[in-house]
């Protein structure tokens, strides 16, 4: 049985000091209210990474049904690191291929604004092994900086090489209505940004802020109750190991790789098909690397090969990414597909795509771990 996306619906990225979950989740819903006329969902869940960590909340699909109406349902809470978003509709495409649910609620919600820096600094900590790495203060920063020297150093690239990519994310960004970081840098404007982890600086690294995006995904047989639906073609995931020094090779993703080809295997497609990608950069080494374990370029290749946010006939991360879109955590995998589903029903960066069969979402946790 397939599933189907036929609406979906984003907030604008940003800090709302003023405003808690509840509040935020009513605005995606009535969002989602201008493409379809009823919620009659059997089922809801909700992505979330951290809203223990920040909001001490816990049972937060509970309470968010509970404060919307949505009565009689099945209700789950996925958390998966910052690949959250993208287990969630793992679980959403199974319960419908499954036949226990027609109708549903994809829910993608993460609070980052509601405490001190340090404080959410901390709580992205938690994403590492307490016993082994939390506790010599090895970040995903941290790892994502050792990758820029490695990557640097293995291909003979300078940090001016790489800083393409979060050039063009701020081109990118400005036309995406619920992006986070909506202007423009100059090419040189690295030499003024502080630096976080040598060689990574504060415009190498995503911003701090709230989101919430919904999908509503039904089965074949409630497809013909609506005017659009984008089908779920190919899923794929997989996991690496948690620590990053136990890896054979630190600039090759195999959970990226593996994954990928997965969801190509189950759509009966190849990477040639795709017209449109949106990827996991949470810090600008890690898209290249992200780029090179997918096969779209040889290894060493992704800076170069990288051009007008294209890679070969791939548009990529036209929203502006993690970099400039924003990455509210748990519902960032969420926020992608809603890029995805608008860019395949016309609605999203169409003069620049035209007409797009085939579009893709990579979404990660840490680097590379799932």
């Amino acid at each position: 049985m397939k599933s189907y996306i036929v609406a979906t619906s984003a907030i604008k990225i940003d800090r709302y000091y003023e405003k808690g979950y509840k509040e935020l989740f009513r605005e995606a819903v009535d969002e989602l209210y201008k493409y379809i006329d009823d919620l009659d969902a059997d089922t809801m869940i909700i992505s979330s990474m951290t809203s223990e960590l920040i909001d001490h909340q816990s049972g937060l699909a509970i309470i968010l049904s509970d404060y919307m109406s949505i009565k009689d349902v099945k209700i789950y809470r996925v958390e998966s690191g910052e690949a959250s978003g993208s287990a969630a509709i793992h679980l959403a495409y199974s319960l419908i291929r499954s036949g226990l649910s027609k109708k549903l609620i994809v829910v993608g919600v993460d609070k980052l604004s509601d405490l001190p820096i340090s404080h959410v600094a901390n709580a992205y900590m938690a994403l590492k092994d307490t016993d082994y790495i939390q506790i010599q203060g090895v970040s995903p920063l941290a790892e994502s900086a050792i990758l820029a020297k490695l990557y640097m150093r293995e291909y003979d690239y300078s940090y001016e090489d790489l800083f393409i990519w979060p050039y063009t994310m701020h081109q990118n960004s400005p036309d995406t209505p619920h992006a986070q970081l909506r202007f423009k840098i100059s090419p040189e404007s690295y030499k003024d940004s502080p630096i976080l982890a040598e060689p990574l600086r504060l415009v190498d690294s995503y911003p701090f802020g709230d989101g919430v995006s919904i999908l509503y995904m039904v089965s074949e047989d409630s497809r013909g109750e609506y005017d659009v639906a984008v089908s779920v073609e190919g899923l794929g995931a997989s996991n690496d190991t948690a620590d990053l020094a136990s890896r054979e090779d630190l600039l090759f993703f195999k959970a990226v790789r593996r994954s990928f080809e997965q969801a190509l295997s189950m759509a009966g497609i190849d990477k040639s098909s795709i017209r449109y990608m949106e990827i996991h950069d949470n810090y600008t080494p890690n898209a290249f690397v992200i780029i090179e374990s997918m096969g779209l370029v040889e290894r060493g290749e992704a800076p170069e090969k990288f051009e007008n946010s294209m890679i070969n006939s791939i548009h990529i991360n036209l929203s502006g990414g993690l970099k400039a879109r924003g990455h509210p955590w748990g519902a960032t995998g969420i926020y992608q597909i809603h890029e995805l589903f608008n860019a395949l029903t016309g609605s999203f960066k169409k003069s620049v795509l035209g007409e797009v069969e085939y579009a893709l979402a990579q979404n990660m946790s840490g680097v590379g771990e799932v």
